[in-house]
């Protein structure tokens, strides 16, 4: 009979549950977040068991009162459950409240969830008939195991991700909840009174139900889906270290975060120019000095930076906008005064701290996008080397099972050997360089900037780096404008002729992107036609194929999906100059009026 099939799962049951939603266990070395989160999930995962086990006893034999008890009794647990993991994080120094939906929240979550399923679950039975509470118990025990499997496993993964870098592990426990899960489903095969509910689609709902679970413990609730504003405290405990995050002038550093609907999460670091020594720090600096309102990027309205554009593939992300005001292309940790070397007793400090700022954006979020499954690293200028460093800590560190791309829009490193050898340690960066990646960890005088960026991608094989840049990268704030100074570094006036340096930059830059891409495969490049500095921001991501190039949305997409379409990518005659391209007015060489836009020559040039 079929009540005899059904009496010999009790010992299947009873091995399965401490199994998939054990307590987790609070590995010292865990970021307290992450311990946190992870204890929290053991719990949903408790949870979602204890309140769909309520709905197979109540199937079984039909008690609401005794129902709604069971119910309560697993909201109490989880709520106290919750309360000592944010106890225990508070002591170790994070907000893990502010992490998570509230107990109460997820309680009502599992709750609703539960109701739901087994709503679907009984919708073809009769438990006014034996063998029909029988079935509907034994599936919602399924189910019951099939949620707590779920959930259990992401608490797992949160506490092994360092070892589990490409989610097998995860994949694998999530594989055998649903095993399980169809397994016991089908045990009981009396058909009540019809076919019985569709497996396939209860499997879905139960799937849509635990990542429900999921994502209510690793993406804040608490963060604004609209563009906020951070103003960190003037002293951020992380890591083992007090950082003190501040702009160049001792002015107080902010930023910005956003978030998505979905487990996605972009980091932008902004540009601003570069500074290192008295000329370029304070007799004419060249860098943006201070961070503010005014940097909120809600007050973009362009390209990608437009997260209104449907057309944009990160408008439903979680971001992190990281602004810039540090001189040191978001790398330094120094203090730094420079001596006037012509007058003595004059000089200028700069807070070389873009480092630290951007870790103090990191501890958020990681605090509050705990688990991302991508994460799309960025930054324009001087944020572009701002993304390459930080992405590395972010890739090692924070989320070192997240799928990664990283970007850097106008910055390829083209530097002169003087500001390798003398200028570059100004920073600081001697101690915020990635010791662990072991081209990046010599002495900065022997630093190849060849392998800026196919270093780390050689190190992070299974993720994907690249740089965009146009042919002619120009203007005084662009990559050849800054070429122009590191050439003359004490003669101020030759600064603003920042096309004298066009074809040196084009060649040198040409000549080391050749050499990062034949060094690392998982690293593409993307040079556009004309002068123009950063893309971005610009509309021209959606429009402009001149030269032959594919668009960048497309480019980008096929980067984050890894696709055939993301190969290298250079412009054919990319000396056309694209309207609003800068360039010397009156036009000189290597620029070149041809009726249009003008163009560059550089083989007619000396």
């Amino acid at each position: 009979m079929p009540t005899l099939r059904a009496c010999s799962l009790p010992a299947l049951l009873l091995a399965a549950l401490p199994a998939l939603a054990a307590p987790a266990a609070g590995a010292t070395d865990l970021y307290p977040t992450d311990s946190c989160v992870a204890r929290k999930l053991a719990a949903a995962a408790d949870a979602c068991r204890a309140s769909l086990d309520a709905y197979a006893l109540d199937a079984l034999h039909g008690n609401a009162s005794t129902l709604n008890a069971r119910l309560d009794r697993a909201a109490a647990a989880l709520d106290q459950a919750f309360s000592g993991a944010d106890a225990d994080a508070a002591v170790a120094g994070v907000d893990c409240s502010q992490t998570t939906l509230s107990g109460d929240a997820m309680g009502q979550t599992i709750r609703d969830g539960a109701a739901a399923l087994a709503t679907t679950v009984e919708s073809t039975l009769d438990l006014h008939r034996p063998l029909d509470r029988v079935a509907g118990f034994f599936r919602l025990e399924a189910t019951a195991l099939g949620c707590a499997g779920l959930v259990a496993a992401e608490g797992q993964h949160l506490e092994q991700r360092g070892t589990d870098r490409d989610r097998s592990l995860l994949e694998r426990d999530r594989d055998r909840a649903l095993a399980l899960f169809r397994t016991i489903f089908g045990f009981f095969h009396w058909p009540p009174k019809g076919p019985g509910p569709d497996p396939s689609a209860v499997q879905a709902q139960l799937v849509a139900f635990a990542g429900q679970v999921v994502l209510g413990a690793i993406v804040s609730p608490y963060v604004s889906s609209d563009w906020t504003m951070v103003t960190p405290d003037a002293q951020v405990p992380y890591l083992g270290k007090v950082l003190e995050p501040i702009c160049s002038k001792g002015t107080p550093w902010v930023y910005f975060v956003k978030r998505g609907t979905v487990n996605k999460l972009i980091v932008y670091y902004q540009g601003g120019g570069a500074c290192w020594d008295f000329f370029t720090c304070g007799v004419l600096p060249v860098f943006k000095q201070a961070a503010g309102p005014s940097d909120n990027p809600a007050n973009a309205h362009t390209g990608f930076a437009d997260l209104t554009n449907p057309a944009n593939p990160f408008r439903d992300w979680s971001a992190v906008f990281v602004p810039y005001c540090s001189g040191d292309v978001h790398w330094g940790d120094a203090t730094q005064t420079y001596l006037n070397p012509f007058t003595p007793g004059q000089s200028v400090t700069i807070q070389h701290k873009g480092r630290v700022n951007a870790a103090v954006a990191e501890k958020w979020a990681r605090e509050h996008f705990v688990d991302p499954d991508e994460v799309f690293v960025t930054g324009s200028s001087a944020g572009a080397y701002g993304a390459l460093l930080n992405s590395i800590y972010f890739q090692e560190n924070v989320y070192p099972s997240s799928r990664f791309a990283v970007l850097g829009d106008a910055g390829n490193g083209v530097i002169t050997q003087d500001f390798l050898q003398n200028d570059i340690a100004n920073w600081g960066v001697a101690n915020t360089l990635p010791s662990w990646i072991p081209e990046l960890a010599k002495p900065l005088s022997e630093l190849d900037p060849a392998q800026l960026w196919s270093a780390p991608a050689l190190f992070y094989p299974a993720h994907r780096f690249a740089t965009y840049t146009t042919a002619y990268d120009g203007g005084n704030g662009g990559q050849t404008g800054f070429y122009q100074i590191m050439r003359n570094p004490t003669t101020i006036p030759a600064w603003l002729n920042w096309w004298e340096s066009t074809c040196a930059w084009h060649d040198k830059m040409i000549e080391q992107t050749l050499a990062a891409a034949a060094i690392a495969p998982n690293y593409r490049y993307y040079i556009g036609t004309g002068s123009r500095h950063t893309m971005w921001g610009s509309d021209k991501v959606y429009t402009d194929t001149t030269g032959g190039v594919p668009l960048l949305v497309d480019w980008v997409t096929a980067m984050r999906d890894g696709t055939a379409a993301w190969t290298d990518v250079e412009c054919q005659d990319c000396g056309v100059l694209l309207p609003g391209d800068p360039k010397p007015s009156p036009v000189q060489p290597p620029f070149v009026d041809d009726g249009a836009n003008g163009r560059i020559e550089c083989s007619a040039t000396p």
